[in-house]
Order: structure tokens, then sequence, then C-alpha cells
């Protein structure tokens, strides 16, 4: 995940722990982000804020700023805003694991529909919006019935 993605979903896991929070922090009081704050302080060490971008940081961080120790924010503000050197702790970016996919042998499977007809197939069954390439199908299709080899009958 990228980590604006963890910050969000610690954020609704801090509000939900907090009923009666409103919605929009906007309209939040001073004991509504002390309540978060209380709630999150043992999530917000692990969190990388120096590995996001400047535009995940104004969307998405600042309207919470208030949760933050005034140095750690400062030091935010410093590395977006005037590219200064910081004195918090830089957290090193956390590695997004992609799986290696074993090398397919590719083998002419039917004569009806060839590898780029499974790919497409493949990615209907996982519900994407893109289509696999060959080479990352993560389901092997196997020939269950074939007239030429099996016969036409119903046998």
């Amino acid at each position: 995940m990228e980590e604006v993605e963890i910050w969000n979903y610690i954020i609704k896991w801090g509000i939900a722990q907090n009923s009666g929070l409103p919605s929009d922090p906007e309209y939040w009081s001073h004991e509504n982000f002390s309540a978060l704050k209380t709630t999150l302080q043992n999530c917000l060490p692990h969190i990388s804020f120096f590995q996001m971008s400047g535009d995940d940081i104004i969307n998405n961080v600042q309207p919470y700023q208030q949760i933050f120790e005034k140095k750690l924010w400062k030091d935010i503000m410093k590395k977006y805003m005037a590219n200064e050197p910081i004195s918090s702790t830089v957290l090193p970016p956390r590695i997004i694991l992609k799986p290696a996919l074993p090398t397919r042998i590719i083998e002419t499977f039917s004569k009806v529909i060839n590898e780029t007809h499974a790919a497409q197939i493949a990615s209907w069954i996982d519900k994407k919006d893109d289509t696999y390439l060959v080479m990352d199908i993560p389901y092997e299709f196997k020939l269950l019935i074939c007239g030429s080899r099996d016969g036409f009958t119903a046998a």
C-alpha cells in the first residue's frame, strides 16, 4: 500500500473508535482532535509522512494537523514548503512487494481460443479493469473436452 492509503485507513479507524466525531474535521473542536490524537498515539510514529507527496500532505494529512506534535508538523511543512533540513526521525520507505509469477511455458491448448483470450478471461474472473498480460495470467487453463480428441458424440 502507498503511505497515504495507510494514513487514510488509520484515520478512518481512529474516527470509528471515537463515536460522536463529526464526519468533517473542519467542524471539530479541540477536544475532538485530542480524542483522535490519544487514539492514534501508538500509530502515528509508524507513518512515513516524509515519503508522501506534497499533494497527499495537503489533501489528506493537513486537515488533521492538530493531532501532530508541533515539531513534527513544522518539519513536515519545512520539507514540503521550503525543502529545508528537518530534525524529525525519517522512516525509510516501505517496500511494496510485487509477487513474481513463475515463468510460463506457452503451449497451444486450444484451436478455438489463444493465450490473449485466456488473459481476457482471467481478467474477467478477477474483475480487473485492465487485461492481464499473457505472461502474467495467474491461472492455468486446461482443455477438458475436445471434439477432435474425444469425439463429437455425447459419450
